[in-house]
């Protein structure tokens, strides 16, 4: 589907996407434009619609790359010198009217505006195959769920996109977070009776989300809730039941077959995208042609951007670091035969010849046109290798993260324009559920008081760690500690680690206790580093655009001017 994205009819919704004014006023009508309602009256029509709210999320200024640094950087796995990892630098350059926050906000708004259009217009189309009309609703709702879930999550106080608006003056205010969990539970609901079951899209459908992708969300926000507003909202209410049943029929195989694949290096290469782990995986392209960051126009793409995501190279200077907490944690961890955890080699660029290092035989750090990280990062006619031979800084790291990257494209042009130094050339999708995760989100569930379903939460967390390529020893027992734990060793890098500690209450504690502990901790930054404030750091600010263009906004996210 990746490839078909970007020509998607997306002009013919009447939306339009400026930097200015209010998100609201940038998504009214246009009366001189074709009306939406003689436009979505048949399946294909319908189909480009729906293509077209896809378009707006994999766009480079939305998950492309802004996104998803938002996810990953703002944790404490991270630190990174781009323009797109300011907002988890805590840094003097991040402000309100940050392009990378900006940006994103307004294309999930209007990713929301096209999915109620879509809402609104699918149920009077004409289809004589009823089950490609429910998905096609389906997708429109889910899609919905999830630009509010990335909002929520990311900026709390925010107005609800509950209808296309009517007109420029059809401002929203602000909802009760009560209410934003109700609405993006009750699409999600929507979504998971309309969507067909995992199988259903294929071919050039590949990767278009399915019942299965809407359970796994709706168990997800059900966890959160009850995290997030335990420590944030002041709700004692406790949802471990329902997230725990919606993750066991994913587990149980009501919406279609999901596993873990045998090689955990295969959930992050280009050749194994799509695979039978994944759960909701966003599709990018590798594109020199089509090259605008914006959709809407006719050149406009769908790769990944990878500034910020790949590490330190001699190609660009684009990247990022990995703190030496997640290095350690990787060292501390073995496999059933004592050599080191082999997650790490598919998590992490770092130096495996080194002293503490002892890889199962196969396992090796292969980093730019198949070169070890000795022999990429070492200095000529020296012994010494580190990034810091690369950018001054980078000797105070010993690794980076290597998800995201397509690792097969060259350093040097072979003329057609597909290299790594071609920032549009990088279309390695972005999985952000996979089976691994439901696993280890059910265990937390279930050890919070969830009821348990098909499998116990020990044996669940052991799935995990017996896959084929990883081999760790069992546990004998689980608790949140063991869970946690594992999380870091599954997930680092994949954009899930901020909001583990956000729901679990430990954001300001844990950023405290590694401002003190690791002077090097946020300091491979472009700007100065002001620590991590509570009361402020744990939601983005509202861009001010929206600030000052919707009247019911009068103040922003505390903390914030």
């Amino acid at each position: 589907m990746k490839k078909y994205i970007f020509i998607a009819v997306i002009v013919a919704t009447g939306l339009t996407f400026t930097a200015c004014n209010s998100v609201f006023d940038d998504l009214a009508v246009n009366p001189n434009q074709q009306d939406v309602n003689s436009f979505y009256t048949t399946p294909e029509n319908v189909d480009k619609g729906i293509k077209g709210i896809y378009s707006y999320i994999t766009t480079p200024r939305a998950m492309g790359v802004s996104g998803t640094r938002l996810m990953v950087n703002r944790s404490d796995e991270e630190s990174d010198r781009t323009d797109y990892g300011v907002p988890g630098q805590y840094c003097a350059s991040l402000t309100p009217s940050w392009y990378t926050l900006v940006q994103p906000f307004q294309l999930f708004y209007t990713a929301a505006a096209q999915a109620c259009q879509m809402i609104e217009s699918i149920p009077a189309a004409e289809f004589t195959d009823q089950q490609l009309k429910n998905a096609y609703l389906g997708e429109a709702y889910f899609l919905r769920a999830y630009c509010h879930w990335f909002l929520f999550t990311n900026w709390r106080n925010i107005p609800l996109m509950n209808r296309f608006p009517r007109n420029s003056m059809d401002y929203k205010p602000q909802a009760a977070p009560e209410d934003t969990w109700k609405f993006i539970i009750s699409d999600l609901e929507q979504a998971k009776e309309l969507l067909p079951k995992k199988g259903y899209w294929t071919g050039n459908n590949t990767g278009r989300v399915t019942s299965g992708t809407a359970t796994a969300l709706l168990g997800k926000a059900y966890l959160y809730r009850s995290g997030i507003e335990k420590f944030f909202g002041g709700s004692t209410t406790e949802y471990y039941n329902e997230a725990a049943q919606n993750f066991n029929e994913i587990i149980a195989g009501q919406h279609g077959a999901y596993k873990l694949v045998d090689n955990y290096d295969d959930n992050f290469r280009v050749a194994t995208e799509n695979n039978d782990e994944s759960i909701l995986e966003w599709q990018f392209l590798g594109d020199a042609v089509n090259t605008n960051f914006n959709p809407g126009l006719a050149n406009s793409g769908v790769w990944r951007d990878p500034r910020g995501v790949q590490p330190i190279s001699f190609v660009s200077i684009n990247g990022h670091v990995v703190h030496q907490w997640v290095y350690d944690a990787f060292v501390a961890s073995k496999d059933a035969d004592g050599f080191t955890d082999p997650r790490m080699f598919g998590t992490l660029i770092f130096d495996d010849t080194a002293s503490e290092i002892k890889a199962r035989p196969g396992n090796q750090v292969i980093v730019f046109d198949g070169k070890t990280f000795r022999e990429y990062y070492t200095k000529a006619g020296t012994d010494r290798h580190d990034f810091g031979l690369v950018l001054a800084g980078g000797e105070n790291y010993k690794s980076a993260c290597r998800k995201g990257i397509d690792w097969t494209l060259p350093t040097t042009n072979p003329g057609n324009g597909m290299w790594i130094g071609n920032l549009r050339a990088n279309g390695m999708n972005y999985i952000e559920i996979r089976y691994a995760d439901v696993l280890l989100m059910y265990a937390e569930a279930v050890v919070n008081g969830g009821s348990q379903g098909s499998l116990s939460a020990l044996q669940s967390i052991n799935l995990v760690r017996a896959r084929k390529s990883v081999n760790m020893p069992a546990l004998t027992t689980v608790n949140m500690d063991a869970i946690e734990k594992e999380r870091i060793l599954e997930l680092t890098g994949e954009g899930q680690r901020f909001y583990d500690l956000l729901r679990w209450g430990k954001l300001v504690s844990r950023f405290k206790a590694l401002e003190t502990s690791d002077p090097y901790f946020k300091q491979f930054n472009n700007s100065a580093y002001l620590g991590f404030q509570e009361n402020k750091n744990e939601w983005l600010p509202i861009p001010v655009d929206e600030v000052e263009g919707n009247p019911y906004i009068t103040t922003n996210n505390p903390g914030w001017n």
